[in-house]
């Protein structure tokens, strides 16, 4: 039956899905360097592997590129089972997805190794014929769309409506809550999301509002040595914060594997030993040091790489104003 056939009798309904958008990086590149016929077979090996070994229990599937856009639908009590099931195919994919084509003989050439993965919950429109699901659309697939972009340079970025307790238990440590602007979606008001620790790195255009108040950012380097050294640190802001809109602080450090920097890549985690104090109006960040020291040591980082603190806050008047 063909497409016009189906819709002639299509009828639209509403469901609970997790929508999952994987999108390969690196892609424009790799097309640059092959022939047309080399990355279409990849592209072609690359969905039959995703469907086949990662994301079989998906119920439609829709092609973009070099992405792939899956819906799982969901009851009330299937949703920790799905979602759990979700998430963990999604984390195996991204282990597993340098070596994907692995051992395929039409595949004797160098392929991508990153890729990225949004994920979301929540109700969508299914168009559907004779028990054929045609199409999903809505709000939900556009944000899942979104945060697929911000799983960057890998990794997975997940819906801060999906709730924590949805993400399986023993991969909770694994991903980090941050709140962000996106354009269209959450433009003056933060959204929260979970990102995946050690991966993903938000770019600073998510980091503030799109439109009205303005950030500003302070940026501090420092050699591990000097960071186990100090202890904590001081560092005066230039003006009073605006209240009520609070500080966002960072921590930027190589990016490890087995115990070596990966290099080029920098990993960002979110930075919470810290307080902000205005003693004899001296607005200043005080940074606890200790903590970080100790899971930068743990990562394996050399006492000569530099760590980058980001500190960032909405400016409400200067000191002697």
């Amino acid at each position: 039956m063909t497409l016009r056939d189906l819709l002639a009798e299509a009828m639209g309904r509403s469901e609970f899905v997790i929508v999952v958008v994987a999108d390969v990086r690196g892609f424009s590149a790799f097309s640059k360097r092959h022939e047309s016929t080399d990355i279409a077979m990849f592209i072609k090996r690359f969905y039959m592997r995703m469907i086949d070994d990662y994301f079989s229990t998906a119920n439609f599937y829709n092609t973009r590129g070099d992405g792939l856009l899956m819906t799982f639908p969901y009851s009330e009590k299937t949703l920790p089972q799905v979602a759990e099931d979700v998430i963990k195919s999604c984390m195996q994919c991204l282990s597993e997805f340098p070596r994907i084509c692995e051992g395929d003989p039409m595949i004797n050439f160098k392929t991508p190794e990153n890729i990225g993965f949004g994920i979301a919950r929540g109700t969508a429109c299914c168009l559907y014929s004779n028990n054929q699901v045609i199409d999903y659309s809505g709000h939900l697939l556009n944000l899942c769309s979104r945060l697929m972009d911000l799983a960057r340079p890998s990794g997975i970025v997940i819906d801060g409506h999906f709730l924590r307790d949805m993400i399986p238990e023993e991969l909770k440590k694994d991903f980090i809550e941050k709140e962000i602007y996106i354009r269209g979606i959450a433009e003056e008001k933060a959204y929260k999301i979970f990102c995946l620790d050690g991966y993903v790195t938000i770019s600073e255009e998510y980091s503030n509002p799109s439109r009205g108040s303005q950030w500003h950012t302070i940026e501090k380097e420092f050699r591990m040595y000097e960071i186990g050294r100090l202890g904590s640190l001081r560092i005066h802001l230039p003006t009073y914060i605006r209240p009520g809109t609070g500080i966002k602080v960072a921590m930027i450090y190589p990016k490890m594997n087995k115990g070596r920097a990966v290099k080029g890549y920098r990993a960002y985690r979110e930075f919470k030993d810290y307080e902000y104090n205005c003693d004899a109006d001296e607005p200043k960040v005080i940074l606890s040091l200790h903590e970080a020291y100790k899971f930068l040591r743990g990562l394996g980082v050399l006492q000569s790489k530099p760590i980058h603190f980001k500190i960032q806050f909405i400016p409400d008047r200067a000191i002697n104003q």
